[in-house]
């Protein structure tokens, strides 16, 4: 996940720390920018996360059933003893003791599932740093006579789309540390099915592998009405959105980007862009999540791609 702004005061409005936490939710594409205004299709997520365990968009969308018990529902574990850590046969994390209770869900697929297997130990490398980072933290506030607040941290993949041996996940993290309120961070995972190399949507991309003018602009507009649906009013933090120039306060290498599935068999229908919390907003308008179709980009995709995007994306998966 990105860093996550921490405070572990009662005054939300102070600066903020920044706690590390998982590096496999990062994604930082370069940008390039110039002018050329297309049409989009946008679907929109502004969800207000301010209690633990508040999980966001329904918005965001898997090509797959995640009804708990369902055929492609991620595998959620049931929780543990305290002080346990459990493994379900489907790769489903979890922990639970007073200072930290932990989980992780994955789509179905075997142990060796090459595209899940990095994301489940990533999950596990996860858990030992904040049993630890919660232990610290838990006793500090009992040396201090604070109250003691146990972490918190749910993390659930599913997958967005597949086409061509080429399968895209969406990540969702909620983690709450005893600050004033929890944070939801998105992370996306692209990958060919068998064998799991990783690919990511920058690498689909022609020539120096940023997004183009054409993508970037698209996203700018999407954002733009986004914005406009959620608070009335196209601006980031009370500034005008700026697309392109010296001037843009649209930062691509803020979002994340995952395969959105198509109309067409066996093809993408464009890409789903996200927006965390304060990535373009401030926390109480929650994350965006932004559905650009394929034929913004399309063009602009490296010629191995190409053939695989086709088609819109379904009217259930662009809301």
């Amino acid at each position: 996940m990105s860093d996550e702004p921490v405070n572990n005061g009662n005054d939300a409005d102070k600066p903020v720390a920044k706690a590390k936490v998982n590096p496999v939710f990062f994604a930082a594409p370069a940008v390039a920018i110039g002018a050329s205004l297309l049409a989009v299709m946008i679907s929109t997520n502004n969800n207000d996360t301010d209690r633990p365990g508040t999980s966001a968009p329904d918005e965001i969308v898997s090509a797959q059933s995640t009804t708990p018990g369902q055929p492609g529902s991620p595998d959620v574990p049931t929780p543990p003893e305290p002080g346990t850590t459990v493994a379900t046969a489907g790769g489903a994390i979890a922990f639970d003791d007073p200072t930290l209770s932990y989980s992780a869900a994955f789509p179905p697929g075997s142990a060796d599932d090459p595209v899940l297997q990095p994301l489940r130990a990533d999950a596990l490398a996860h858990l030992e740093k904040s049993k630890v980072a919660a232990r610290e933290d838990f006793a500090q506030r009992k040396q201090m006579g604070a109250i003691e607040m146990a972490w918190e941290v749910q993390t659930t993949w599913s997958y967005t789309a597949k086409a061509g041996g080429i399968v895209s996940l969406q990540g969702e993290q909620y983690e709450f540390t005893g600050g004033a309120h929890g944070m939801t961070m998105t992370g996306t995972h692209i990958a060919r099915a068998g064998t799991g190399e990783e690919l990511t949507f920058n690498g689909m991309l022609q020539a120096n592998r940023n997004p183009s003018p054409a993508l970037v602009i698209g996203i700018c507009e999407a954002l733009k009405k986004a914005k406009l649906d959620a608070i009335g009013s196209a601006t980031i933090y009370d500034e005008p959105i700026v697309c392109a120039g010296p001037k843009a306060n649209m930062k691509i290498d803020e979002a994340k980007i995952a395969l959105a599935p198509s109309t067409e068999a066996d093809r993408f229908g464009g890409v789903f862009v996200y927006f965390d919390p304060y990535a373009v907003g401030s926390y109480a308008e929650g994350p965006y999540t932004l559905t650009i179709p394929q034929v913004v980009f399309r063009e602009d995709l490296q010629k191995e791609f190409q053939p695989l995007f086709a088609g819109a994306v379904p009217p259930q998966a662009d809301n």
